[in-house]
């Protein structure tokens, strides 16, 4: 299990669909960063950051959904180490990797139309949290989906350390491999950026499952008090959730994105 789809996978996902996605990369420094795209470029964006494991086909659904395409320039990317993104080599700073992606979002920097709106899962979501931080002048809002954003809530688990073995990584996937070395660093990087948190001034929406055993309810309560300053955050709390909401609440999701689009028209 590598968590790459295939491009035979693709064509047949959208082989009866009128629109399809295209795909691109950016050479950023030393990286090169592959994205899917969809969609009129004349329209709001929507970029799409995966978890950990994961690529852009997380959010293929999305690619899909027909009010979103009617409204909306989806762009979904391969983080590093992931997908066609330099598969297995990884960056597992948080903060090298914002800048890496930075890359990516400057080609839908448009001064006709409004900043993307930045849609994370996850991992995805530390990643968008440490972009607000640093390039809040590149988007215009954030949906978080099962977010990770505590670094107290953020402990690696006993596997995390087991697999840093040459024994164990000898028969670990690829992508697991990279989602490992990921999560052993998080913890630290968290630290660094959550004390920055009350700074993001962007309209930011988190949508986190109460039974998520995965990323813990408790880190969107906590974002929630570290921007109780910022009139545009909001909270919904879905009650019997799990961590897997972008595919269990897809509905839920795009509502949540189209009430976004709207937000940062004001």
């Amino acid at each position: 299990m590598q968590f790459r789809i295939s491009d035979r996978k693709v064509r047949k996902e959208f082989e009866d669909q009128k629109l399809k996605p295209t795909f691109e990369y950016v050479e950023f420094e030393e990286r090169k960063i592959h994205y899917a795209k969809i969609g009129n470029d004349s329209l709001p964006t929507l970029f799409f950051i995966h978890g950990s494991p994961g690529d852009w086909s997380a959010f293929l659904n999305y690619f899909k959904d027909s009010t979103l395409l009617a409204h909306t320039n989806m762009v979904a990317l391969d983080r590093t180490g992931y997908g066609k993104s330099d598969f297995g080599n990884y960056e597992k700073n948080l903060k090298e990797q914002a800048r890496f992606y930075k890359g990516v979002l400057e080609k839908f920097q448009d001064s006709t139309k409004q900043k993307p709106i930045l849609i994370s899962h996850s991992y995805g979501g530390a990643v968008v949290l440490q972009m607000a931080v640093d390039y809040p002048e590149m988007m215009s809002g954030i949906v978080s989906l099962a977010g990770l954003s505590s670094s107290e809530l953020t402990v690696p688990r006993w596997y995390n350390g087991a697999a840093k073995s040459i024994f164990v990584r000898w028969w670990l996937p690829a992508a697991f491999t990279v989602s490992n070395k990921e999560m052993l660093h998080l913890q630290e990087d968290l630290k660094l950026i959550e004390t920055n948190y009350d700074k993001i001034k962007v309209p930011l929406m988190v949508l986190h499952g109460q039974k998520d055993k995965i990323v813990p309810y408790g880190h969107a309560l906590f974002l929630k008090e570290k921007l109780e300053n910022n009139p545009s955050f909001e909270l919904t709390t879905l009650p019997e959730a799990n961590h897997f909401i972008p595919w269990t609440h897809q509905d839920t999701v795009r509502n949540m994105i189209l009430k976004m689009l709207e937000e940062v028209k004001k």
